[in-house]
């Protein structure tokens, strides 16, 4: 039996080839549901992760 070719998929964000990707659609404070989906590398979401969290409290320094 011959195994399946894995694609690679490519981060909506950064343009890299990768083997997952991740997108939140609904979390505490966030929703998405009506947003075009961008499917990020686990990189490009825990950045774009991190600053949605920063600015809930305030402290978030970067760019949105």
């Amino acid at each position: 039996m011959t195994e399946p070719v894995k694609r690679k998929l490519v981060c909506d964000t950064c343009g890299q080839e990768v083997d997952q990707v991740r997108r939140d659609v609904v979390d505490a404070d966030y929703n998405a549901i009506s947003k075009p989906p961008l499917w990020n590398c686990e990189r490009c979401y825990e950045q774009k992760r991190a600053r949605r969290e920063g600015g809930r409290d305030g402290a978030g320094g970067g760019s949105p």
